[in-house]
């Protein structure tokens, strides 16, 4: 059985060696159609299969194909259906990662860079007005000041990687530069990364107010003289705050990934097909919506991928997160597809 790469770039099969003979006999597919053989993750040219004859030279292998159709307009991307295979996403990406190794690591990289840079200055500015004094219950109320400056930055940044990635995927020329392009839909990229924010905040909430409260006298103690608390009892502390909390983590866990995996994709639909802010967050929300838990699970395949990376001192996420975001990118293109080239 075989999976394959039609001319309108959908996946079709699993699919029998005599179907794909009588297609090749009705011309619908030829040596350069790309496929995968049932239990393997290598897409190659029919070409390279010798169980279909083709008696000219095997062709080179290939990075997955590019999507060149036009892209679609938002009342025929709502009323589509669509398919996600996870693994065919996944599969894809690494191959897209592997061709473009260089401009996508350099994009990332950029990306974090940026985004350290202004959690620094943003930090920097409130510690220089004194807050870092303040009881913790009271720097929970700065909080909001942190997330509306970073938005500034990061939300643009991040349309500019979703640029780069999909200018790469479709086969278009593309530089790491390219990521400052994010700029050009900043209001509502500023937004997205701003109301999605607080709404995890916001669910979230209750659970740091929790911890928070249980550590504040330690970290009052901490403040007033470094040496007040010694290392096994820091560590208690923090543990018994943690644990104890877990049941509010729970709970705000459930809406919080509920609204991240509805309106993920709200920033590549900004940025690739200038929506603005509320038809982007609808239509993410109602396309997704089809198919939710098949997205809520390439979302954990992704942050599964970027758990080695973790492990390495973080510093492997920079490795791995292009990897998880081109495979997410694919899963784009297949939700929110293009018409036929």
């Amino acid at each position: 059985m075989y999976k394959i790469i039609g001319a309108d770039q959908k996946q079709y099969g699993p699919i029998s060696a005599d179907q794909i003979r009588q297609w090749i006999s009705e011309g619908r597919v030829n040596g350069q159609t790309v496929a995968c053989a049932e239990g393997s993750e290598d897409w190659k040219p029919l070409a390279q299969f010798p169980e279909f004859g083709f008696t000219a030279a095997p062709a080179p292998e290939t990075k997955p194909p590019a999507y060149t159709g036009a892209p679609l307009t938002r009342t025929e991307i709502l009323a589509r259906n669509y398919s996600l295979d996870l693994m065919s996403c996944f599969s894809r990406g690494w191959a897209l990662y592997k061709e473009n190794f260089g401009t996508m690591f350099v994009t990332f990289l950029l990306y974090v860079v940026l985004l350290l840079a202004v959690g620094l200055i943003v930090q920097a500015a409130l510690m220089a007005v004194g807050v870092n004094h303040l009881p913790a219950t009271k720097q929970l109320y700065f909080r909001p000041i942190f997330i509306i400056f970073s938005s500034l930055v990061v939300g643009p940044a991040l349309g500019g990687v979703f640029h780069v990635f999909l200018s790469l995927l479709r086969g278009q020329p593309a530089t790491a530069g390219e990521l400052f392009s994010g700029f050009n839909c900043f209001q509502d990229l500023f937004l997205t990364r701003l109301i999605l924010s607080a709404l995890g905040g916001a669910c979230m909430f209750p659970y740091i107010m929790s911890v928070t409260i249980k550590l504040e006298p330690m970290l009052e103690r901490m403040q007033q003289n470094s040496g007040a608390v010694n290392p096994q009892e820091m560590l208690s502390t923090f543990m018994s705050a943690y644990s104890s909390a877990i049941p509010l983590l729970l709970i705000g866990l459930i809406p919080a990934t509920y609204f991240y995996v509805s309106f993920y994709f709200t920033v590549p639909l900004i940025i690739d097909k200038r929506m603005g802010l509320r038809a982007a967050l609808f239509t993410s929300f109602k396309m997704v919506h089809k198919h939710w838990f098949h997205v809520l699970g390439l979302l954990i395949l992704a942050s599964l991928v970027n758990i080695p990376g973790v492990c390495i001192c973080g510093v492997g996420v920079l490795f791995t997160a292009p990897l998880a975001l081109a495979a997410v990118c694919y899963a784009y293109e297949d939700i929110f597809g293009r018409q036929n080239a």
